[in-house]
């Protein structure tokens, strides 16, 4: 044995077992979403057609939209929208099914209050991003009017009721996913992988002392992911949580930037550009930490509150990081930067493409927003994609690196005829020795005799055949009570942990191998070996190499005494 074994040594994780599971769970997911593709509410009756809206400005003026799209509103200007229900809806059991953002809503069919949304103004914030609203409707709801009082609770344009309509009860799951079941169970797929890989390499980060360069990769993925699903009112249909639904939002995007920023820090080589980076993640992290705080206290401001100053300080920080990891890294000591170079180019051609979407919609077509993320998908989809495959290939050239350079060591410390370790092994296996503080041990010395007749006689290939025969038994033999070794030509040391006795039992076990292959007829001369021990214990305790040397000359004396009697 080489090196002394050490009991309590961890079994290492390896990165291709959890990427293995990751894309098998990817598969099964996919499978299902295809199966869930069919998924539709034909039952769905749309009434944006069907509305005419009133809006209080704060200013106080007011303005009358007949067509349902009233532009947009700000942080407590109101609607009311009035649906006259046409007689031919056909649909028993229903519900009115509202997707709202950012409001505060009544309902009433006729002079009926059907739903009255509480308003804790301890804890605004309930009120915050993607709601889903799924109000029973009366048997007789037909040829009647619903008034619909919303209020917005954020400083931000506000503009999106083409989702409202009436549809069967208990069937509201089925709009949120109707058409979006390939992105919802990618999203979803991608946060399983996320969460599998955080827990990974934050365990190998636990063991390791290190903190691997795939932890700040998958938390980026599940706080995009996170924040992509929220926006898709996904949570809602999991969980059937709305608040959570909708702060997950800003939480998850605002704080994706971090693990993103901590990431492209150990990518970047350049000095100049780690300074540049340090300097803008405290800052974001900082404001980040202080815009959290204000949230969740009773100031009552909020992220949308702060909506400007936080996307440009994303912006900026986005920016910074995408010129570092262009300006500040090398090819020659970052051969697969490229990979994330293209997938970030990829990722901000689709979000150009989303603001001139969202704006030529808006504002040239004079439309609501079409609540469509499937530019946003293939963006989040590429980053996604480029970061799995950089840390792939990265971990890819690191295994390697480590095999080749477990296989130089090998090579170095193992002797290249015996096979077993040589005397640099042995070396270090007695400094390993001395870290454990062994005392107790037995050196043994081993010298193979007759090897210069089985090399002028019979010729090197003989010899070597014997000396590859002896080391085998010595092996065997030594190999699990100690360390055992080639220590040069035709001698071999052998170390026994424990007192004497143990040794000598090994000993004599090794000379009746000995015995028995000379028995065998196998070399056409005696075979035989001359032993010499030292050992050491707490009370007289002998440095190894010292041991070594006193056995080697007990193994001469001993050599001397063979010589005699076959004389």
């Amino acid at each position: 044995m080489a090196h002394i074994k050490d009991k309590k040594d961890k079994k290492s994780m390896k990165l291709p077992n959890t990427i293995g599971l990751s894309m098998t769970i990817f598969l099964i997911v996919m499978i299902i979403a295809f199966l869930l593709n069919g998924i539709k509410t034909n039952d769905f009756y749309p009434l944006q057609q069907y509305m005419s809206i009133d809006v209080e400005y704060n200013d106080g003026t007011t303005a009358h939209f007949d067509d349902g799209d009233f532009g947009s509103i700000t942080k407590n200007e109101k609607l009311t929208v009035h649906i006259k229900l046409p007689s031919e809806i056909n649909i028993e059991t229903a519900e009115l099914y509202i997707p709202l953002y950012n409001a505060v809503l009544n309902v009433f069919l006729d002079d009926t209050e059907l739903f009255h949304d509480k308003v804790n103004l301890d804890n605004i914030s309930t009120h915050y991003g993607n709601h889903i609203y799924e109000i029973p409707l009366p048997s007789d709801y037909n040829s009647k009017e619903i008034i619909l009082d919303i209020t917005s609770v954020v400083s931000m344009p506000y503009s999106d009721l083409n989702g409202i309509g009436i549809i069967p009860a208990n069937q509201g799951w089925k709009r949120i996913i109707a058409g979006q079941s390939i992105i919802f169970s990618l999203s979803l797929t991608l946060m399983i992988m996320a969460i599998i890989c955080v827990f990974f390499f934050l365990i190998r980060s636990i063991s390791l002392r290190k903190i691997q360069l795939g932890l700040p990769i998958a938390l980026f993925e599940l706080l995009i992911n996170a924040w992509f699903f929220g926006s898709l009112r996904m949570f809602y249909l999991i969980l059937g949580n709305m608040e959570f639904c909708s702060k997950v939002e800003y939480y998850a995007l605002y704080l994706a930037p971090l693990p993103l920023a901590a990431f492209i820090y150990t990518v970047v080589d350049v000095p100049f550009f780690k300074k540049l980076l340090t300097g803008i993640i405290s800052v974001y992290t900082l404001y980040y930490v202080t815009a959290t705080f204000i949230e969740l206290s009773p100031i009552q401001r909020n992220y949308s509150d702060m909506l400007s100053s936080m996307h440009l300080l994303t912006g900026t920080t986005i920016l910074v990081l995408v010129i570092a990891l262009f300006a500040g890294t090398k090819h020659k000591t970052n051969q697969y930067v490229f990979i994330l170079r293209y997938g970030i180019l990829i990722s901000m051609l689709c979000g150009i493409l989303e603001l001139l979407r969202f704006n030529i919609t808006k504002y040239i077509l004079n439309k609501s927003w079409v609540t469509t993320h499937g530019v946003s998908a293939i963006a989040i989809l590429v980053i996604a994609v480029s970061l799995v495959i950089y840390l792939i290939s990265v971990s890819a050239d690191e295994y390697t690196s480590e095999i080749e350079r477990k296989q130089l060591m090998v090579l170095a410390y193992k002797d290249p005829l015996t096979d077993i370790s040589n005397r640099a092994a042995c070396y270090k296996s007695i400094e390993e020795m001395e870290e454990k503080n062994i005392k107790e041990y037995t050196m043994v010395f081993i010298d193979l005799n007759n090897l210069k007749v089985a090399n002028d006689n019979y010729g090197h290939e003989i010899g070597d055949l014997l000396i590859k025969t002896v080391a085998n038994y010595i092996n065997e033999t030594f190999s699990e009570s100690g360390f055992c070794g080639r220590w040069g030509g035709d001698e071999f040391v052998a170390c026994v942990f424990g007192n004497r006795k143990s040794a000598e039992n090994l000993v004599e076990e090794f000379l009746n191998k000995i015995r028995e292959e000379d028995k065998s007829g196998t070399f056409p001369f005696k075979v035989s070996a001359a032993c010499g021990l030292m050992s050491s214990d707490a009370e007289n305790y002998l440095d190894p190499l010292e041991a070594i040397r006193q056995a080697d000359a007990i193994m001469y004396e001993n050599k001397k005494l063979m010589k005699a009697a076959r004389a």
